[in-house]
């Protein structure tokens, strides 16, 4: 029989649902409290729930358990301690390593496509948001990592990736240790649009107001009150990490 919910009727599902995804705020500091493994796989099932293009599945999670590894990793993400500190930390690659072998075991050419390797980065992007709302859901606070493609020839080695595995970020997880509010984001005028993209004079008059918001949310934590724009000038005007393209080329990829 089809069901008869209407979408938004359910006010107690929506809302719960809605209040966890807009609660979300990134943990630094965590209790040294191990994640069960029961909860853990809960959050890897979530993940796999997410849409997959075609059904290809195409992720890697990597459950970072070795000590001398996880101080390795730390090492190279920052140092971040959180990275070695907190209850889980985990790994998320693109991950185009089984589809290359299913081609070869068929004696068949893999497509080595940019298109490929783009499907796989959004898998496991969605994969891992997916998981990060399972353990918030658990009460965990998580904290993606960046920092791994600091230095990803180490990494790749330190988790001995095949070719055409490609580390994206990580994830910490675990029991906070902190309660930081939650960062402003631009207002939803400022990113969604109807039919066509706005000019550049209403793009930049959605980033002014949203920069006098943010230099709030920054006073009241009593930090100085810079700009949101100005911010995103400097990150985008002094390079970092210009490796990955070639790192993801020696790992079997193809950017063209």
């Amino acid at each position: 029989m089809p069901s008869t919910h209407q979408p938004g009727t359910d006010p107690q599902s929506t809302t719960d649902a809605i209040a966890l995804m807009t609660a979300h705020r990134s943990i630094r500091r965590f209790e040294s409290a191990p994640i069960p493994s029961e909860h853990i796989e809960q959050a890897v099932r979530c993940g796999q729930s997410a849409s997959t293009s075609s059904s290809v599945q195409a992720y890697a999670c990597i459950h970072v358990t070795d000590q001398a590894k996880l101080d390795t990793l730390a090492e190279l993400a920052g140092p971040q301690e959180k990275v070695k500190r907190c209850g889980a930390f985990f790994v998320l690659c693109a991950d185009t390593r089984r589809h290359r072998l299913l081609c070869a075991r068929a004696d068949q050419p893999y497509a080595n496509t940019f298109e490929n390797l783009l499907v796989a980065i959004a898998d496991v992007s969605l994969f891992a948001q997916n998981m990060a709302l399972a353990l918030e859901s658990l009460s965990y606070g998580v904290c993606y990592i960046g920092g791994i493609r600091n230095d990803l020839p180490r990494v790749i080695d330190t988790l001995n990736l095949p070719e055409g595995v490609f580390p994206v970020f990580g994830l910490c997880a675990g029991v906070p240790a902190e309660s930081p509010t939650t960062r402003p984001r631009l207002d939803p005028d400022a990113v969604l649009f109807e039919n066509t993209y706005p000019d550049d004079e209403s793009l930049l008059a959605g980033v002014d107001r949203y920069d006098a918001v943010y230099r709030e949310y920054l006073r009241a934590r009593a930090t100085e009150p810079t700009a949101w724009s100005d911010a995103m000038v400097k990150r985008n005007t002094s390079p970092t990490r210009e490796d990955v393209a070639n790192v993801y080329l020696a790992q079997g990829a193809r950017l063209a």
